[in-house]
């Protein structure tokens, strides 16, 4: 039995784990009857079905509870007040309580399980067979009463009100739903993971690319590639851009606690609830477009239609047969639709909706298909376009050098290092030749050094060449310049992985990989982009891998690769729908050429 501090001042509550419901701690437990019961089987000091039944020596029946109370206070019965002591106070008959365990009830879990049973089998019901008491709210030490599926529990951890601790330290992600986790690290430790994504590409969300060995993320081992991540600490980083992503990430704080979203594995139940937060924002001139009604079988309210050319139709994430559970705050979990109705009349311009899916979520369902693949109707969109990375300009630089100065400069990058990425500078020297000069500056890509080329060679290759133009009196430097917001006043500069998406496409190095289906059903990822994107015309982007799919497994292609080709059809071009198609196409074996970046390192 739980105990929890509520009520009253000094008033002790349990979420009893004999009846499932919640009542003083010295009180007697409480049932939901499926009929009315006859009154020779009621108490008559609370007036309810007996439990625990005791005679006194006078021939009356109480609930055990309630005489005992009255004769230790009194010292007579109630009904006839003929003296009565403790002592004096007998079990009832076996026919009474057999009679009494055979009453019918209804399990308390009314919002998960509707199944009726003998009295005397609901504590084995809740122990063993309710979905709706598998798991209990780990803040209810914070008082909060919550207790449910357990595929749900993470998902109310996120909305606790009681802010307790999200989720036990190593408690496991589970697939298909939200969970929240907290990351212990050493002071100054990073992460130690890649991420890719951001509002200004067509990922939109945040997603985990890759994660380094050695690092927090990895020592706490929950974190996967392909996690989407909702929240950091108290950071909503669902729709942000890249660069604000980074910064939440890169907060020092310790533990970090990370909201994060996983993708249903491969050959898991499919049918398991999963919750999602819908904002919907209203537009003069166009309804809500939100149909809702009751059901006999079930208590709550559904969604039974979404209107088209409706708010909630252009939003996407709606869908019939949603429950809500609750509305700006307001828990309509029990209530009619009448009270939603006026919700929703008094809500102003932004209106917050908490809904369940019988079937699951996908990672999809947490943003609108205004920031997807669907292309508006009408010339309104419910959220901003997202931006699109600038290209960057490619320029010569010409720098003349002293007979004993140094260049002072170190480079990054090359074959052979992380993602096979171009050669950059990573520091300047202000004592050398180029700190002198100031034309160089860090971030910029070096692409030749006095006419040698260097976009195919391996960082080793590239410092030789460099170490052989030590002797020249000039030195020649074809570049593509850095972003001045990565690169400007950053300690130590570390290129995101906007940087590599903006370089000019002769820059950009493609590669093949086979993936072979095997006995699954498919390759594995989900793609997001096309040339009819909301952004305009967009490349193919992987954005999430399937946990225990093909790709997952392979280890060769990652969140954020774009895909060129597919078995010889190339996607440059392709519309969402096209690509989509493409991959559904191929029976075993998926002959990918895709351009894979590094994602950015936090």
């Amino acid at each position: 039995m739980e105990t929890l501090f509520g009520g009253e001042e000094n008033e002790l509550n349990i979420l009893c784990e004999d009846c499932g419901q919640i009542h003083e701690s010295t009180g007697n437990h409480v049932y939901d009857y499926t009929e009315a019961v006859d009154e020779e089987l009621t108490c008559n000091v609370c007036l309810q079905p007996l439990v625990s039944p005791m005679d006194t020596s006078c021939g009356h029946t109480f609930c055990a509870i309630c005489i005992q109370s009255v004769v230790k206070s009194l010292k007579m019965c109630p009904v006839d007040r003929k003296a009565q002591t403790l002592e004096d106070l007998r079990q009832s008959n076996l026919i009474i309580r057999r009679m009494l365990d055979k009453l019918m009830v209804v399990c308390p879990n009314k919002t998960y399980c509707n199944t009726s049973m003998a009295r005397c089998d609901l504590e084995s019901h809740l122990s063993n067979r309710c979905i709706g008491n598998a798991a209990k709210c780990p803040n209810q030490h914070l008082g909060c009463l919550w207790h449910g599926p357990e595929e749900l529990l993470d998902n109310h951890v996120w909305e606790c009100p009681h802010k307790g601790r999200p989720v036990g330290p190593k408690a496991a992600l589970k697939d298909g739903c939200l969970s929240t986790v907290e990351v212990d690290r050493e002071p100054g430790e990073e992460l130690g993971m890649a991420f890719v994504g951001g509002n200004e590409t067509p990922l939109i969300g945040i997603v985990v690319q890759e994660v380094f060995p050695e690092g927090a993320v990895y020592r706490d081992k929950r974190l996967k590639p392909g996690d989407l991540i909702v929240q950091v600490n108290d950071t909503d980083v669902k729709d942000i851009p890249h660069l604000n992503a980074r910064e939440a990430l890169l907060d020092p704080s310790t533990p970090i606690r990370l909201t994060v979203f996983r993708e249903k594995a491969e050959g898991r139940n499919a049918n398991s609830p999963g919750m999602i937060q819908v904002t919907l924002t209203k537009v003069q001139g166009v309804p809500l477009g939100i149909k809702i009604a009751a059901k006999r079988d079930e208590p709550g309210i559904f969604v039974v239609d979404v209107l088209e050319d409706s708010i909630a139709h252009r939003d996407g994430r709606l869908k019939r047969e949603d429950r809500v559970l609750e509305i700006n705050g307001h828990n309509v979990e029990q209530s009619l639709p009448d009270r939603a109705a006026q919700i929703f009349k008094r809500a102003g311009s932004r209106i917050d909706m908490v809904v369940s899916r019988p079937g699951g979520i996908s990672s999809q369902d947490f943003y609108p298909s205004s920031l997807l693949n669907e292309l508006p109707t009408e010339p309104f969109q419910l959220l901003r376009p997202a931006l699109v990375p600038r290209p960057r300009m490619e320029k010569t630089v010409s720098i003349r050098k002293g007979l004993r100065e140094n260049l002072g400069i170190s480079i990054s990058g090359g074959r052979g290092q992380r993602g096979d990425v171009p050669i950059f500078v990573a520091s300047i020297q202000q004592d050398g030749c180029v700190g002198r000069d100031g034309q160089l500056h860090v971030g910029d890509i070096i692409l030749s050094v006095n006419g040698t080329d260097l976009t195919d060679l391996r960082h080793t290759d590239a410092v030789k060449v460099l170490k052989a133009s030590a002797n020249a009196k000039s030195l020649s430097f074809r570049i593509i310049e850095a972003d001045e917001n990565e690169s400007e006043g950053a300690a130590r500069y570390a290129p995101s992985w906007l940087t590599w998406l903006a370089l000019p496409p002769h820059i950009q190095k493609t590669k093949k990989l086979s993936l072979d289906k095997g006995r699954s059903k498919s390759l594995g990822f989900s793609i997001v982009g096309g040339k009819d994107s909301t952004h305009g015309p967009q490349p193919i982007f992987v954005k999430t891998l399937v946990p225990n799919g093909v790709a997952a497994k392979s280890g060769k292609l990652k969140c954020g690769d774009q895909v060129i080709e597919v078995n010889g059809h190339s996607l440059r071009n392709a519309t969402h729908s096209a690509a989509v198609s493409v991959l559904k196409q191929v029976n075993q074996t998926a002959e990918l050429v895709i351009i894979s970046w590094p994602g950015t390192v936090v």
